[in-house]
Parts: C-alpha cells; sequence; structure tokens
C-alpha cells in the first residue's frame, strides 16, 4: 500500500506535490482563524463583521479561480507553480502591513485564492497529469503536505506569538516561501516536462477524449456528481466553525473536543494512504459510490445513539470521507474527462467547493439563531448526504470514459 519503490523513484515530483498543499495551510480557514481576534481588536471589528468580510473574500476567490485555474493547462507548471507561490509570498507581505477594512478585505482575498485555492489546486492536477498508473498514490501523498501543516502549523503560530507581534508572523512566512519554497520549486521541477507521462506511469494504450471545460458544463451527468461533490467541504465546514455549539446542544462533553480533532486528524491521514491504494487497484469510479457511506453512518450513529464516545466516532467516520474525497475527486475526472483540460475542469470543481466553505458557516449560523438543536441540524445533514449519494447511484453507468476508436 505505501510503496517504498514508487516514492523513492518519484520523490521530486511527490514532494513538489506535497509542498504545494502544505502552503496552501496559509490560506486555509484553520490556520487564517488564529488571527481572527488579533485582526478584530487592531481593526475594531465584531464577530460579525469579520465573518462578513471573510466571506466576501472568499466567495470572490471562489469566482476568480474559474478564470485563473485553467491557466495551469496554458502554461508550463514550474511557471504556473512559480507564479503561485510569488503570488502567495506577496500576499503573506500584504497582511502584514494590514491597515484598515479595505486592506482586510484584499488581503483574505489574496490568500484564499493563491493559499487554499490555487496551492491545492496546483498540486492535484500536477498529480493527476504526471502519474496515471500511481496516481491515487501520489494525491494520497501530496495531501499529507495539508495534514503536516494543521498537524504543527497552529502551535508553531501560537509559540511565535508569545516572542512576536501578529504581522512580524507574515513576515517570516513570507521569507519561508521566497526562501525556500521558491527556489525548492524550481528545482523540484528543473527537468518535468509537461504534458508527459513516464514510461512506468502508462496505463493499457487505450485512447480516451479529453474534454474540454465547456463540454463538461454541457454533460447532464456532471450536475449529478455536484452535489456529492460538494458535500464533504460544505458540512465539514458547517460542523467545524460550530464546533462548541454542537457539542454543547448535543450534550457532548467538550473534554473530548480535542481527543475528537486528533482521532479526525489520524483517521484522515490514514484514509488517504487506503483510498489512493483502493483507486489504483479498482480506479476511482468503483470506489466513487462508497466514499460518502462513512459520513452518512457517522451522521445515523451520533443522531440515534448516546454515548460518551459519539462525538469521537462521528469525527473519525467523518475524516475517512473528508480524506478519500481529497484523492479520489481529482482521480474521478481524469478517468472521465482526460487530463488535457484538468486544471480548467477543476477550476469549476474547486470554485464551487471554495463558494460552498463561504456559504455554509452563513446557512449553518442562521439555523442556529432560529434556535435548531445540533441533533436537528445533523439530520438535514443526512438527508442531504443521502440525497447526493443517491442522485449520485442514478447515473452511475454513465460515469466512464469515451473511448476513441
Amino acid at each position: 500500500m505505501f510503496n517504498t519503490h514508487f516514492i523513492k523513484s518519484n520523490f521530486k515530483y511527490l514532494l513538489f506535490g506535497f509542498l504545494m498543499t502544505f502552503c496552501s495551510s496559509f490560506g486555509q480557514t484553520f490556520f487564517l482563524g488564529i488571527f481572527n481576534p488579533l485582526i478584530r481588536e487592531d481593526l475594531n471589528l465584531s464577530h460579525s463583521e469579520f465573518g462578513g468580510i471573510y466571506s466576501i473574500a472568499t466567495l470572490v476567490s471562489s469566482l476568480t479561480i474559474i478564470w485563473l485555474g485553467k491557466k495551469i493547462d496554458d502554461f508550463k507548471l514550474r511557471n504556473f507553480a512559480l507564479f503561485v507561490c510569488l503570488s502567495l509570498f506577496f500576499s503573506s507581505v500584504f497582511m502584514s502591513q494590514l491597515s484598515n477594512y479595505l486592506h482586510l478585505i484584499f488581503a483574505i482575498f489574496f490568500l484564499r485564492l493563491f493559499g487554499q485555492g490555487l496551492m491545492s489546486h496546483t498540486s492535484s492536477t500536477a498529480m493527476a497529469k504526471i502519474f496515471s498508473k500511481n496516481r491515487g498514490k501520489a494525491l494520497a501523498i501530496s495531501w499529507l503536505g495539508l495534514s503536516l501543516g494543521e498537524g504543527i502549523l497552529p502551535g508553531l503560530v501560537i509559540y511565535f506569538l508569545n516572542v512576536l507581534l501578529w504581522k512580524k508572523i507574515w513576515l517570516l512566512i513570507a521569507s519561508f516561501l521566497i526562501l525556500f519554497v521558491f527556489p525548492l520549486i524550481i528545482f523540484l521541477l528543473k527537468n518535468h516536462k509537461d504534458n508527459t507521462i513516464h514510461l512506468d506511469e502508462q496505463k493499457i494504450n487505450i485512447k480516451i477524449k479529453h474534454w474540454t471545460r465547456q463540454e463538461v458544463l454541457k454533460d447532464f451527468k456532471f450536475y449529478f456528481l455536484l452535489p456529492a461533490v460538494l458535500c464533504p467541504p460544505f458540512l465539514i465546514t458547517g460542523i467545524f466553525i460550530n464546533q462548541i455549539y454542537l457539542f454543547e446542544n448535543a450534550n457532548w462533553s467538550l473534554n473530548y473536543l480535542s481527543i475528537s480533532f486528533t482521532a479526525y486528524a489520524v483517521f484522515t491521514v490514514l484514509s488517504l494512504q487506503i483510498s489512493g491504494y483502493l483507486i489504483d487497484k479498482f480506479s476511482a469510479i468503483k470506489i466513487l459510490p462508497f466514499y460518502l457511506i462513512p459520513m452518512i453512518l457517522g451522521f445515523i450513529i451520533s443522531i440515534l445513539f448516546k454515548s460518551i464516545l459519539s462525538p469521537i466516532i462521528f469525527f473519525i467516520f467523518i475524516a475517512v470521507t473528508n480524506g478519500t474525497a481529497n484523492v479520489l475527486m481529482t482521480s474521478t475526472w481524469s478517468e472521465i474527462y482526460g487530463t488535457k483540460n484538468l486544471g480548467a475542469i477543476r477550476s469549476v470543481t474547486i470554485s464551487l467547493m471554495v463558494f460552498s466553505t463561504a456559504l455554509s458557516p452563513l446557512l449553518f449560523g442562521l439555523l442556529i439563531d432560529f434556535g435548531m438543536s445540533s441533533l436537528k441540524i445533523l439530520l438535514y445533514m443526512l438527508i442531504y448526504a443521502l440525497f447526493s449519494n443517491l442522485l449520485l447511484i442514478v447515473k452511475m453507468r454513465s460515469y466512464k470514459p469515451v473511448i476513441i476508436a
């Protein structure tokens, strides 16, 4: 399952993918949220004002990704990756000079666009294009970068906040990007030739159609799959942003909050590796109908069973779905629609995912304000997950590549 020969023979490309997803952490909600109280204090913002600015900036970044994300198909991978890295460097410097509301909107917009959006987009698209036979493993290894970021960066930031002003930390991030990441990208992709798959990575020589983005958007089955694609990021963001309310209202002990997140992190990493192996063995299309089932089981267990272990079990099950999704969806697009225009196709789905993560806190906040209980919210989540999986299964037979004679 964890192929050391594969890692050794493709170390540079895998390290590139890992590095890019790690750097996506600088635009992720888990990282930016650490600076939330410090920014609000500096600019005298309320919780709702900061939340509104954050949602607006995220929504605009999701629209920008549609246009900018497709450019990875038009330029050399190394040049595009360097552009994203350099842009995130300037975004970090820009954040370090924060002075007013408008400045904050643009700072968050740039960090969400070039961090969360394009860093992870570049990594996944590159892994899918470079690798064919071992695409699942490559994606699984690359996404460990984000897991590492989630594991170490919050602790590092909290440590540095004891000795530095928060704005200085963003200068440290900028220095890391320009002095370490930028030259490392040049080195890792020095010998990479675009639009080629290595001989030992090629599968059976069957020519498949490489769809354009316009063709995909006109493809009816794409919209049957979309709710299932958006399900994990939309629901998990809603859960995480309202985690305290969820625990307290469901009568889950807050003592189990940190344990639940630790379990979530561990099982996300495990599911990344297992799903990568299964995708390479059976194909992404064959795994597709099952990937929402762990999340669905997690909702059912949380609603029906009252146990002190319920939150831990719940977080484990949603972690399995989330980890699988990170590897599965890029592999699915590659298998169904080909890889030639993968950047353009992924830019649409990434845009919609970012949009859903901006909409989720607002929607679930309104449900909580209306007095809806945690269990009832979980029930609605379960209904959406079941509906998404049903739509996916309805069109299951049509999820296959178009073979060119």
